[in-house]
């Protein structure tokens, strides 16, 4: 039997045609309803995704029929059809027939038998039968007032003319927002540009037209409330139809070099210096002792990993971003990479090469397979290979590393570069970046645009003739090189770059602002950091304060333990440049990966991320415990700082460190050392244990920061660095967001502050929706810092929450990205 869904803005109506229904049928056909918000606040509208759990509620095998009443039932049917798979979407009919007629109409025929196209023309002859019936002798002219692809003529409508202000016209986010804007009215909409145009409601048709700034358009409506939506289309055109025009870095000139693109943006004009990076020299020889050149290979992989991690865990002070720090991540797996490691060992134990010709030659085949790949983004990792496999061998040859150096400002210009190349670049140095190779997705652009350094990529052979001095400009917003630019071309460029500089200026001066919603919530937007040094950087870049001062960096590699001034003396530094704003340090988390030499009896673990991490090493290694809260303490005597524990799992561990605080504080004071008398001491909710006793925690901390990485890793049993699980098991997976949910609610109701961090705050779908579940603070990096304090901006905390709500009724991750992705494509710039 046919089934039938019935789309429409209030469960009322529906409720009523339903009554007839059951007056009509006896054998009554699949009938489903998908009908208000759900909101007793606001319950007129209609929900997408309320709709697609209807067309799979009513499937029977035999195709289902969507009705829709007015206006965005249609958008939203849409919408729930293209998240239907192709196989389901052929089964799927949406009908523009009257809703009451064709309700009834395709429901008694579904009752009878028939099948969908028996259906679907009953329905469709309801107009004719009516109009027939009313007298009506053209059809057509009746129906076109119905027809929202066909405006009505301007005698039976309202209309409002304006020019187009944006930059880039009607593109897809202006008109998304045109739609949205109307999802509030039942009047029909139409968009016209002299003899084209598209229904209001529908972001294709009117991307589709191509409207260009300073074109002339009209909006015609007709309805109950056409005045109030043309005035409510005409306000959002005042405002530019939400877009933020950015200032137009084209450069249009002769001396262009083809095939550039634009990885990074923004301009710049000056003197070239080549960086040209070799392998080191390597010196091929045959050797009798195979297993000691192994154990010579072993101890150089060991070397180049400890490096990476100690890249990983920099990048955030230097980049401040989660998708450089994996580039380090990626670097450390190819480390163990069973295919290179076993093509080196067979050079060395059936050739009897030494460690150092067996993994250049191992690197070089590696390289090569992979710059034969068609995909750019798989081929660009040749560049990952070439830094691993430069990184050993400096290991094995003790060459010292000298990435680009540059003593005068200049744009650097290379083959390519690699991450260990980018990370340490001085960007008050390099005026911006060409290169040989790479694209839109390779290391270059990544780090330039993260490090806000203009760059092009693949440029191929023709920078090749230029030497150091050369003079050339660039343009990263379009991919355009000039070589030897003329006087004219110069002065333009300048002027580029002067309009690039108050552009930055402009987003830094937005960036220092507060985030908050367009209904008054106000969300504090913090940095986390790894190091002292990075804390003014984030200051001056408009961090609301400093989500975490990681203390980790004071342990690592060095050969003893760090002092208790040592520690005092890093923790005031970072603490007086918060100008009296608090500091949150959180002790170090230590064990697991992060082992210490300098210390005896630390047992390796089989796992890793387990056993005696977090507070628990700290708690089983107390003397070196004592020595950082004491200095934290001393720390919180002139400046205002908390204490943040890791890898809490019970109460029995927050109240053991409360014991450690009461002895260190007793030391102090026996010594007659000023330190402070009372200090807040917060918890991250990461381990699940955690997440159960949180409750109990909450009655005895002061604050709560949940660490969705861990968090997400531990509840949904992946990991994040080696996973073949895709991306179903994420941070916005229901079990996560529901998590997120009652932790908010526990630590509210204790009346404490909860924060979020890690990756899962660059995310900016998840950002919504964890503003829509209540969080008082997000731990961002530095380069989401301005992103997510606009996006906050535009966020109507009412929508967020209903839209986390659906999300955490959804089966996994994929539904939740796809709802968020649907909802914030047609309200706002995700």
């Amino acid at each position: 039997m046919v089934g039938i869904v019935l789309v429409s803005h209030s469960i009322l109506l529906v409720e009523g045609i339903q009554a007839i229904l059951g007056q009509m049928t006896q054998d009554a056909p699949p009938v489903v309803v998908a009908a208000g918000t759900g909101d007793d606040e606001n319950p007129i509208g209609t929900d997408p995704i309320k709709i697609l759990h209807a067309i799979k509620k009513a499937e029977q095998g035999d195709g289902v029929i969507v009705l829709m009443d007015f206006g965005s039932a249609l958008i939203s049917a849409e919408a729930a059809f293209d998240l239907l798979s192709e196989r389901e979407q052929h089964n799927v009919f949406l009908s523009p027939a009257p809703f009451v007629e064709g309700a009834l109409a395709a429901t008694v025929q579904a009752s009878l038998g028939a099948g969908v196209t028996t259906i679907l023309e009953e329905v469709g002859a309801i107009n004719r039968t009516k109009a027939k019936r009313l007298g009506v002798e053209d059809v057509g002219l009746y129906a076109a007032t119905r027809n929202t692809d066909i405006p009505p003529s301007r005698d039976r409508s309202e209309e409002i003319s304006l020019i187009v202000p944006n930059q880039l016209g009607l593109h897809a986010r202006p008109a998304a927002r045109v739609a949205g804007t109307l999802g509030g009215y039942i009047a029909e909409v139409w968009l016209i540009r002299g003899a084209d145009s598209a229904n209001a409601r529908s972001l294709n048709q009117m991307t589709m037209l191509t409207v260009q700034k300073g074109e002339s358009i009209q909006f015609r409506a007709v309805g109950a409330d056409a005045k109030d939506a043309l005035s409510a289309l005409l306000a959002l055109a005042s405002e530019n139809f939400g877009d933020v025009d950015k200032p137009d870095f084209r450069l249009q000139g002769k001396n262009m070099l083809e095939g550039g693109i634009a990885a990074a943006p923004g301009s710049a004009l000056g003197p070239i210096v080549w960086y040209r990076p070799e392998f080191p020299k390597i010196e091929r020889k045959i050797v009798a002792d195979a297993e000691n050149q192994m154990v010579r290979l072993a101890e150089a992989i060991a070397m180049a990993r400890i490096e990476l991690s100690e890249l990983e865990h920099m990048t955030s002070g230097n980049v401040d971003s989660a998708e450089e720090a994996e580039f380090f991540a990626l670097h450390s797996m190819l480390l163990d990479d069973p295919y290179i490691t076993c093509s080196a060992h067979d050079f060395i134990t059936k050739s009897r090469y030494n460690a150092e010709s067996a993994w250049a030659e191992t690197i070089e085949k590696t390289m090569e397979r992979y710059r034969t790949l068609q995909n750019e983004y798989v081929r660009g990792r040749a560049a990952d290979v070439l830094d691993v496999g430069t990184r050993v061998l400096r290991a094995l040859t003790e060459e010292e590393f000298r990435g680009p150096q540059l003593d005068e400002p200049a744009i650097l210009v290379a083959t390519d570069l690699g991450p260990s190349d980018m990370v340490n670049l001085d960007k008050n140095m390099v005026l911006g970046i060409v290169t040989q190779e790479g694209g839109a997705t390779s290391h270059v652009a990544v780090f330039a645009r993260a490090l806000k350094i203009p760059a092009v990529a693949g440029v191929k052979t023709l920078i090749r003739p230029l030497l150091d001095g050369d003079i050339i400009g660039l343009n990263g917003s379009t991919g355009e090189v000039w070589i030897s630019p003329d006087s004219r071309q110069r002065r333009a460029l300048e002027m580029l770059r002067a309009q690039w500089d108050d552009h930055l200026q402009d987003v830094r001066s937005k960036a220092v602002e507060p985030a908050v919603t367009r209904d008054g919530k106000s969300v504090r937007v913090e940095v986390n950091v790894k190091s002292v040094d990075s804390i003014a950087d984030a200051i001056q870049a408009g961090a609301d304060g400093i989500g975490i001062l990681r203390t980790e960096y004071l342990y690592l590699n060095r050969d003893s333990e760090p002092s208790e001034e040592e520690q005092y003396a890093a923790y005031s530094k970072a603490a007086a440049l918060l100008n009296g704003e608090p500091l949150v340090i959180s002790t170090a988390d230590l064990g697991g990966e992060n082992i210490l030499p300098y210390l005896d009896n630390i047992s390796t673990e089989r796992n890793v991320c387990f056993d005696k991490r977090g507070v628990r090493f700290s708690l089983a290694h107390r003397n070196l415990f004592l020595l950082q809260i004491k200095a934290l303490l001393r720390t919180a005597a002139e400046y205002p700082i908390k204490i943040l524990l890791p890898m809490v799992s019970q109460l029995t561990e927050l109240r053991e460190v409360y014991g450690v605080i009461n002895e260190a504080r007793a030391m102090l004071k026996k010594t007659s050392i000023p330190c402070v008398a009372n200090i807040e001491v917060g918890v991250v909710i990461e381990v699940p244990s955690s997440v159960f006793l949180a409750d109990q925690l909450a009655r005895e901390a002061d604050f709560f920061v949940l660490g969705g990485d861990d968090l997400a890793r531990y509840v949904m049993v992946y990991d994040t660095k080696n996973s073949v699980l895709g991306t179903e098991y994420t941070e916005l997976h229901p079990a996560i967001l529901r998590i997120v949910r009652d932790i908010i609610r526990i630590a509210h109701e204790a009346d404490i502050p909860v924060s979020v961090g890690g990756d899962i705050t660059s995310n900016l779908q998840a950002v919504f929706v964890l503003v829509g579940l209540g969080i008082d603070s997000l731990a961002v990096s530095a380069a989401s810092l301005e992103q997510t304090k606009d996006l906050i901006r535009t966020i109507v905390t009412s929508e967020a929450k209903e839209l986390a709500l659906e999300a955490m009724e959804l089966p996994d991750a994929n539904s939740v990205k796809s709802l968020i992705a649907m909802h914030c494509c047609t309200l706002y710039e995700i």
